[in-house]
């Protein structure tokens, strides 16, 4: 994380961000859409863009809430980056999406990052906050009764998964976290980054290859170890669910009965949703769906940068399926092509 470079990084995304926020255009009339400041102990605040479908009539739409966290090494981005499904998301299945920031390494050391989005969460996890403040006369209302999915991209799936393991954890890192005042229901892991070598498991090794597979990756991997892992600590439960101590290991009370997780086929990433969903198999009480995206890279996701791999048909039918099930929803697949 050379400051110049970083600098470099973060205005070249958001530039991309901005591109792709301009190419969306503004809020269509049928969704309604606000920054709001998610109030966080210690003083704090999270800036998070909430996102939700209109009622044309009374009573509110009664509508689940999916909280989705963007990506970027928790270095970079914003959470524009992820307005594009979020919007998809509010049409399609009439739900309300929240979409933090997750806090910027060096300056605020890990794990502050994931801390954040835990206590975001929580406050969100409370259906009242947004009922009554930024929904209030919307005409849409959150029932966490009707679903509570936490995902993300990246980085921001890797936070998901995190803060999907917390409950049922006995690790001591975690305590004195405010409690959620709902379950969540589901967790959508999109290309997460959840392992690294030093810390995985013997058990899995045969299984992770995808950091060595080809000199491309080989090199990325090496980058990210200098770049990224120095100012991460890769054995913290803050770090990946697989660090987390559990009092019986194939059950985690409270942890979302479902999961949908996902890879892409080049990505050097890759391996970490394929050893992800296997943790995820040994569970009790948890049902995982996973997919690797044939041919597909770190840039095959769903996002708002007007790059061709985060609008392909492929890629938006993915997310959509994997939400929709969390949800325990159908969508209209003749929609896709109405979606920028």
């Amino acid at each position: 994380m050379d400051p110049t470079t970083l600098q470099q990084q973060r205005e070249g995304m958001a530039a991309a961000i901005a591109a792709g926020t301009e190419q969306l255009g503004s809020c269509p009339p049928h969704l309604g859409e606000a920054w709001i400041d998610v109030p966080l102990p210690g003083n704090q605040t999270n800036r998070t863009k909430v996102v939700w479908p209109k009622s044309s009539g009374a009573p509110p739409l009664s509508c689940p809430l999916i909280i989705y966290f963007h990506g970027g090494g928790y270095s970079v981005c914003n959470p524009d980056l992820l307005l594009a499904p979020a919007r998809g998301f509010a049409e399609l299945f009439s739900c309300v999406v929240a979409c933090p920031s997750l806090n910027q390494l060096p300056e605020h050391p890990f794990p502050a990052p994931v801390r954040m989005a835990w206590e975001t969460c929580a406050w969100l996890s409370d259906a009242r906050n947004l009922n009554d403040g930024v929904l209030k006369d919307a005409g849409a209302r959150v029932d966490l009764g009707r679903g509570f999915v936490v995902g993300g991209l990246s980085s921001g799936a890797a936070t998901a998964t995190v803060i999907a393991a917390i409950p049922g954890s006995v690790s001591a890192e975690f305590a004195g976290l405010t409690p959620l005042q709902s379950p969540i229901t589901g967790t959508f892991a999109g290309i997460p980054y959840v392992v690294s070598e030093a810390m995985l498991p013997e058990k899995y090794r045969e299984i992770f290859k995808s950091r060595d597979e080809t000199e491309a990756n080989r090199v990325a991997s090496a980058a990210m170890r200098q770049d990224l892992e120095a100012h991460l600590d890769i054995h913290s439960p803050w770090f990946s669910p697989l660090n987390a101590s559990f009092s019986d290991p194939k059950t985690i009370p409270g942890h979302p009965p479902k999961v949908f997780v996902y890879g892409a086929e080049l990505d050097f990433f890759r391996d970490d949703s394929v050893v992800y969903a296997k943790w995820l198999s040994e569970l009790e009480g948890v049902e995982v769906r996973a997919s690797v995206v044939k041919g597909g890279d770190h840039s095959t996701c769903w996002a708002s940068p007007p790059w061709p791999a985060c609008h392909s048909r492929e890629i938006k039918e993915l997310t959509l399926d994997g939400m929709a099930w969390l949800l325990n929803l159908e969508w209209d697949r003749n929609r896709t092509e109405l979606l920028i």
